[in-house]
C-alpha cells in the first residue's frame, strides 16, 4: 500500500513586535535628546551670549575657526560615546527581536505538533552581525547629520545678521526633522531585522515555502505587494517584485509579512 502524504501545514504569520520597536525608538530619541542638550550647552549658549554682547565680537574671519572647533569637539566627543552606546542599543534591539521571533515560532510549531530547538548557525551569526552593524551605522548617522544641520543653521544666523530668534526657531525645526528620522529608523529597522531573522530561522528548520501577506497598513500601498497577497514564494529568494527579489518587510516602509508552509510528511 503506497504511503499517504499529509497536506502541507500553514503556520500563523509572525509580525514585528511593536513593543520592541517602541523601546528602540525611545532609545534613539533619548540619544538624540542628549546630543541636542549638549549642542545647546556647548555651542548655542556661548554663541548667543557673544552675539548679544556685540555682533562684531565674532568677525567673519574668526567665527569659521570657532564654529569648526566646537563642531569638531562635539563630533569627536559623540563619536567616542557612540562607539559604546550604538552597539549596545543595536545589540539589545536585535537580540530582543530574535528572542521574540523564536518564542512565537516555537509556539506555532508546537501547536502544529512539532518540537524545535534553535541553534545559532554560522549563517545566522553572520546575518545577525550584519544586521547589528547596519543599525550601528544608522544610529551614528543621527548624530553626524544633526550636527551638520546645526552647523548650517548657525552659519545662516551669522549671514542673516545674528537673528537669534530665527536661529532658535530653525534649530527646533532641525531637531524635529532629526527626531522624525530617528523614529523612521526604528520603524523601518524593526521590519528589516524581523525579515532577516525570519529568513534565517526558516532556513534552520528547512522551511522552503511561505505565503506573502500584504499589510494593508499604507494609504499608498505598492501595487506589486498588494498583488502578491496570498501567493506562495521560495523563502531562500523571496518574491520577485518590481524587478528584484524581496522578502516581506525588507524594503523601506514595507509592513508585509508571511506565513510559513510546513511541507507534507509521508506516513
Amino acid at each position: 500500500m503506497p504511503a499517504k502524504r499529509k497536506k502541507p501545514l500553514t503556520l500563523p504569520e509572525i509580525r514585528p513586535n511593536l513593543g520592541i520597536e517602541k523601546e528602540y525608538r525611545k532609545a534613539l530619541v533619548l540619544l538624540l535628546n542628549d546630543i541636542a542638550g549638549e549642542v545647546n550647552n556647548t555651542l548655542i549658549k556661548d554663541f548667543n551670549r557673544q552675539a548679544k554682547q556685540e555682533k562684531t565680537v565674532m568677525a567673519m574671519d574668526g567665527i569659521a575657526d570657532w564654529l569648526a572647533h566646537v563642531i569638531d569637539y562635539l563630533a569627536t566627543r559623540w563619536i567616542k560615546k557612540l562607539d559604546v552606546l550604538a552597539p549596545s542599543i543595536s545589540a539589545k534591539f536585535v537580540n530582543r527581536t530574535v528572542s521574540n521571533y523564536e518564542k512565537f515560532l516555537k509556539l506555532h510549531m508546537r501547536n502544529a505538533g512539532f518540537t524545535v530547538r534553535f541553534q545559532i548557525t554560522p549563517y545566522q551569526q553572520n546575518l545577525l552581525q550584519a544586521t547589528t552593524e547596519i543599525n550601528v551605522g544608522l544610529i551614528k548617522s543621527i548624530c553626524s547629520q544633526y550636527l551638520e544641520r546645526v552647523q548650517g543653521q548657525v552659519w545662516r544666523c551669522v549671514t542673516d545678521g545674528y537673528d537669534l530668534s530665527a536661529l532658535a526657531t530653525n534649530l527646533k525645526k532641525e531637531y524635529a526633522i532629526t527626531k522624525r528620522r530617528a523614529e523612521f529608523i526604528a520603524r523601518d529597522q524593526g521590519a528589516k531585522a524581523h525579515a532577516a531573522i525570519e529568513r534565517a530561522k526558516r532556513q534552520e528548520l528547512g522551511i522552503k515555502r511561505a505565503i506573502w501577506l500584504h499589510s494593508h497598513a499604507s494609504r499608498t500601498p505598492r501595487p506589486s505587494h498588494l498583488h502578491a497577497n496570498g501567493k506562495e514564494f521560495d523563502v531562500s529568494k523571496g518574491m520577485y517584485l518590481d524587478g528584484q527579489w524581496v522578502q516581506p518587510g525588507e524594503l523601506i516602509n514595507c509592513r508585509c509579512c508571511s506565513k510559513s508552509i510546513i511541507e507534507g510528511i509521508d506516513l
